[in-house]
């Protein structure tokens, strides 16, 4: 088994970039190992993962729709997507907050457990 820790307990392992990149690369070179049968993900201090940060979102938010796209989805989407194709099980182990991408990380594993402690919450739409 395999435990990959977010760890950025100092920002609540809010997903940045290079944190994305960081789990995706870690699937794509566990994938082949046949000593890895199943893959453990779990947050670094008080929480599992605080979703963006208001910081990762704001900054392409400002700069227009296809920035934010480019630069803030679509990474999120190509690791929720990659853990839910993942052909090995993949659990998140939630110890605490899991909100916006934390949550939808969490949602996009195979299996999910939560502590007592555990918070979820995803923004709301706010239409016209």
């Amino acid at each position: 088994m395999a435990i990959l820790t977010l760890n950025r307990p100092d920002k609540l392992n809010a997903l940045s970039n290079e944190l994305i990149a960081g789990i995706v690369n870690v699937l794509d070179n566990i994938e082949p190992d046949s000593s890895v049968r199943a893959v453990v993900i779990t947050g670094a201090g008080r929480a599992f993962s605080a979703g963006s940060g208001h910081r990762g979102i704001s900054e392409h938010m400002q700069a227009g729709p296809a920035d934010a796209v480019t630069h803030f989805m679509r990474p999120g989407h190509q690791m929720t997507r990659r853990v839910e194709s993942f052909p090995k099980p993949i659990i998140a182990a939630v110890n605490g907050i899991a909100f916006g991408g934390g949550c939808e990380l969490t949602e996009s594993t195979h299996i999910a457990l939560a502590a007592a402690s555990a918070t979820f919450s995803k923004p709301r739409s706010i239409s016209g």
